[in-house]
């Protein structure tokens, strides 16, 4: 369903976006909101127009491979490593405060051939943020990916893939889909690769969007909590399923794309 459309239904007609600048404090508490600018008319997007999507409509042997929550030089290494390996290209939904604390590495991810994408400022779950701090949350975080990687980011994943009414508003008026996910790594208890990677492997078809982290999303702000620890074996675990993943998905002659490429696979079948 595109923008019009799904904001018809919500009865969202009358939205107006922002444009402004934030100053972030220097622990990740956020940013000043002194500086929000004015509210203007809606404008329509320059190219473009928004869905929310959590699979893919197509008969492609195809599917996209997503990672969220990074850059971090814990993880996000290993996963380039494995990822060059088997030359399979995958979309980065980098955090925007990570991507402050690492640019060089989340430039690394772009220069390797990696899509990127925006994943929010400090990972707050959006359906637990009034209309103001949603706004902060995806804008600071969409400016802070976008100008350390230095490309355009087209495509916005909310954290937990949770996302409210508010975050519609904010997102309407952007050349910039949302990207929710169709597979995941399977039971959160699970430690043994073996079972994350059989679960993700049977459950691949055409279309699907797979989810999977190179960071520890509100983890960082708190390393070294008993919390953070259980993230990190989280993170540990789905890396080294991974390349058992990889190996599944070529044996099935199933191509992995970035999520841009893959949409592009539904659009061109859809036109045909």
């Amino acid at each position: 369903m595109n923008r019009r459309g799904f904001l018809a239904l919500l009865g969202l007609g009358g939205l107006a976006p922002i444009s402004a600048r934030f100053a972030s404090s220097e622990d990740g508490s956020g940013p000043d909101l002194s500086e929000l600018e004015a509210r203007g008319d809606v404008e329509q997007p320059a190219a473009g127009y928004q869905r929310i999507v959590w699979s893919v409509d197509t008969d492609a042997p195809a599917a996209a491979l997503t990672f969220d929550d990074g850059p971090d030089p814990e993880f996000t290494p290993a996963i380039l490593q494995i990822l060059d390996r088997f030359d399979v290209t995958a979309t980065f939904f980098a955090m925007g405060y990570n991507a402050a604390r690492h640019p060089r590495l989340l430039r690394e991810v772009v220069a390797a051939g990696h899509e990127i994408g925006s994943h929010g400022w400090r990972h707050l779950n959006l359906t637990e943020t009034d209309p103001e701090e949603t706004r902060k949350e995806i804008e600071l975080g969409h400016r802070t990916v976008e100008d350390h990687a230095e490309v355009p980011v087209r495509v916005f994943r909310p954290p937990y893939g949770r996302f409210s009414e508010n975050a519609v508003r904010v997102l309407a008026p952007r050349p910039q889909d949302m990207v929710v996910w169709s597979v995941t790594r399977g039971k959160l208890s699970w430690e043994d690769p073996g079972l994350v990677a059989a679960h993700i492997a049977g459950s691949l078809k055409p279309g699907t969007i797979i989810d999977l982290h190179d960071g520890i999303g509100r983890g960082t702000f708190n390393p070294r909590s008993a919390g953070a620890e259980r993230l990190r074996r989280r993170r540990e675990t789905e890396i080294d399923a991974l390349p058992r993943i990889l190996e599944r998905v070529r044996d099935d002659d199933l191509r992995l794309l970035t999520v841009s490429r893959l949409l592009a696979a539904g659009a061109n079948e859809a036109e045909a």
